[in-house]
């Protein structure tokens, strides 16, 4: 008897606009922002095991679609501790947003019962910048 199982999606792979993707690397997650150009680029800490993170999941989607012109990158805190840390990233979920030459334009965490309001109005903000 052959038993086979079928790959289950991960919940942070779930729903996924074609402007959003995982960072491999730190030198991923460099040459992502380097191509980016004057593009609008929100990247989005979470793990695997964080609730806050899975609940919002489906908003950031939710986002990225409404916002095609803005590139959304997921950063696996279980998988790149020593990048998040360098990047003084230690609360979940947390959200960094850069663009171009401007680079770093800010960074936020919140919970989810605060996302829905700080994210929409950090989005239209950075947006205009």
């Amino acid at each position: 008897m052959n038993l086979a199982f079928a790959k289950s999606t991960k919940w942070w792979e779930k729903g996924l606009q074609p402007n959003m993707r995982e960072i491999e690397s730190a030198q991923d997650l460099v040459d992502s922002l380097a191509n980016a150009g004057d593009r609008l680029v929100v990247v989005d800490f979470f793990s695997p095991g964080c609730g806050g993170c899975r609940a919002l999941h489906p908003k950031i989607c939710q986002f990225a679609e409404q916002n095609p012109d803005v590139l959304f990158l997921q950063v696996n805190y279980e998988e790149h501790k020593s990048m998040c840390y360098s990047l003084h990233v230690h609360v979940l979920p947390f959200f960094r947003f850069y663009r171009g030459a401007q680079g770093r334009l800010c960074s936020f965490s919140c919970t989810n019962e605060a996302y829905h309001l700080p994210f929409d109005e950090m989005l239209t903000m950075v947006a205009l910048v």
